[in-house]
């Protein structure tokens, strides 16, 4: 399962680093926040999954909205402390009434990310970290292949060879998957 999640995350952050753009070069800056992102994940998936056992040493199963809100309170908390103290609160409130059309595109982007976050918090408490981070990277791969299909958008040979490692990450899993439930029968 490991080696397969590795595919996965090795084959997306592969297709990050391969994308074509007109003759820049790829920053350190950009592969220090995919090496970043990578960790926190795993730290987060460990963090998760050492909860979901002590919850269950009380009996109690935890629920997917009781994840989503606590993240969130943090999350906001996080926000404003860091917008209080980088003084930006009364930029960011001149900026929405000088552009009140933005308001309808915040919203629209809150409620979008409360739909995506269910399905996220969802997986969460029902299911292990390896099976969040592989639909997480699934998510971001197909995101990839629809943006070059949908939009002309081109990627390197080296984008491409991410895009097969990903997805023998995922064909295999999806065959350790079905060779299980086979046997199981």
């Amino acid at each position: 399962e490991y080696l397969q999640v590795a595919a996965i995350i090795g084959g997306t952050a592969i297709v990050s680093m391969g994308k074509k753009k007109g003759g820049s070069s790829n920053s350190v800056m950009g592969v220090a926040y995919i090496v970043l992102s990578l960790v926190l994940d795993g730290v987060t998936a460990g963090f998760q999954k050492r909860l979901k056992a002590e919850t269950a040493k009380a009996g109690v199963k935890p629920k997917p909205y009781d994840f989503m809100f606590w993240t969130n309170l943090y999350m906001c908390l996080t926000a404003v402390v860091i917008s209080v103290a980088l003084n930006e609160v009364g930029t960011g409130l001149a900026f929405c009434s000088a552009n009140p059309e933005i308001l309808s595109k915040i919203i629209k982007f809150a409620v979008c990310s409360a739909v995506g976050q269910s399905f996220i918090f969802y997986t969460i408490a029902n299911f292990d970290p390896l099976v969040l981070s592989t639909v997480t990277t699934t998510r971001k791969i197909f995101s990839v292949l629809l943006s070059i299909l949908m939009k002309g958008h081109s990627l390197s040979l080296t984008g491409w060879s991410g895009i097969a490692l990903a997805c023998s990450g995922i064909l295999s899993e999806m065959a350790a998957k079905m060779g299980g439930k086979a046997k199981a029968h």
